[in-house]
């Protein structure tokens, strides 16, 4: 029997294994395949008479609602948002020169899309590096051009949340650093 009732013992803050002070509804959480959504409460249900709690995720831009079971919020790779150190590194790694690879693409699409789900923010900014040279271009192959995209949503979403600015301000900070690097070689 399955209760999607909010549990109603839902305390103002919420302390969760793994993520770094209490959690509060509305605070920004970033899941590694799904990318920055907002914490909207806790759910409990009942599964063959054991009871589980949610963590409720809503992730504006899709109109979705994901659900993660709060014991293993940490295993499943819920996080907050990067830290500012960790976008000065990520700044530093869009400035760098791409690398190149010899590997065939399809090869290299499954390690590129390994990277994108990651959720690390430094790991996904290697891949927006590393295809960059093509963006926008019309003979960019759309296998590189849906990765470059998927990467661009995940890294403009952590940057809209850390600097409290819209996704489409974070994605022109992400272009604008990496056509900074176009110009200079």
């Amino acid at each position: 029997m399955q209760n999607t009732a909010p549990s109603a013992t839902l305390p103002p803050a919420l302390a969760v294994s793994g993520l770094a002070g209490l959690l509060a509804v509305g605070d920004a959480l970033v899941h590694p395949a799904h990318g920055v959504g907002q914490f909207d409460g806790v759910d409990a249900d009942e599964f063959d008479g054991t009871r589980l709690e949610f963590l409720r995720l809503f992730f504006a831009e899709r109109r979705m609602t994901l659900r993660v079971p709060l014991a293993k919020a940490q295993r499943n790779g819920l996080r907050r948002p990067m830290a500012r150190e960790t976008l000065d590194s990520v700044m530093t790694v869009l400035a760098a020169a791409p690398r190149s690879s010899r590997v065939i693409w399809a090869r290299r699409a499954v390690e590129l899309a390994a990277k994108v789900n990651s959720g690390d923010p430094v790991t996904v900014a290697e891949v927006l590096r590393d295809l960059g040279r093509h963006a926008g271009r019309p003979d960019q192959p759309t296998g590189e051009r849906v990765l470059f995209e998927q990467a661009m949503d995940r890294l403009a979403g952590e940057i809209a949340a850390l600097d409290h600015i819209t996704r489409a301000e974070a994605t022109a900070r992400i272009l604008d650093q990496l056509q900074r690097r176009h110009a200079a070689s």
